[in-house]
């Protein structure tokens, strides 16, 4: 991995998520500062192994329940890409349309977050080595669960969505990263129209006669 690339930062900002994808990264950190990890994608490697150890050891031997099961670390892997798609293509539009507001450079913030600079025309190029890095790490962390037969590969974006009857669908696939941008677009054009009727709806129903609640003037009782 070289110094021009989405997975760091993009991990640095999944350990600040609230749900087991925070979790799992905050536990191969713990790992990596412990066994001292080269790198935060051999301490997830780590951090695989001794789920997979905890998890046998809850089956049989009724020890602590482990963070997640071991499978749930190629869909971690899948949010991982996700992420460095999201950011890349941040930066990408950032460089093309300086966005200011209250007088900040947000370009120069997002920037700061990943943690260096390159020309828009590398972005992609950046994107396609974090996703060979990362469908290695996908691969090797399968390998060590020979007991699966049928694994989705990494793409560069993916989502698994529940539907109305309770089922799960993998969609949003994207097989590169002009594909994960498009559908970053989409999303971000459903978002934006969400949005809109809400904002409509909540004018649309506002009691504009309703009136404060008097204040009460009951004086407290002396003690």
């Amino acid at each position: 991995m070289n110094d021009f690339s989405y997975i760091n930062p993009a991990l640095q900002a999944i350990s600040g998520y609230k749900n087991r994808d925070g979790d799992i990264t905050n536990f191969a950190m713990r790992v990596g500062e412990e066994t001292n990890s080269p790198t935060l994608l051999n301490a997830i490697l780590v951090a695989h192994e001794r789920t997979i150890d905890a998890t046998t050891d809850h089956k049989f031997n009724d020890g602590p329940a482990p963070l997640c099961a071991p499978i749930a670390f190629l869909d971690y892997v899948q949010g991982i890409m996700n992420k460095v798609c999201g950011l890349a293509r941040r930066d990408m539009l950032g460089k093309r349309e300086p966005e200011y507001g209250n007088g900040i450079d947000f370009s120069q913030e997002l920037t700061d977050q990943v943690g260096f600079s390159v020309d828009p025309s590398r972005i992609a190029e950046l994107v396609d080595e974090d996703f060979f890095v990362l469908n290695n790490l996908h691969c090797y962390i399968a390998q060590a669960m020979p007991y699966l037969t049928d694994i989705a590969p990494l793409h560069y974006h993916a989502e698994n969505i529940k539907l109305n009857d309770g089922t799960w669908v993998t969609d949003n696939i994207a097989s590169d990263f002009d594909a994960a941008v498009s559908v970053f677009e989409k999303k971000s054009e459903e978002y934006r129209a969400e949005q809109k009727r809400t904002r409509e709806g909540n004018a649309n129903t506002i009691d504009l006669t309703a009136r404060a609640k008097p204040k009460s003037t009951k004086r407290k009782k002396a003690a």
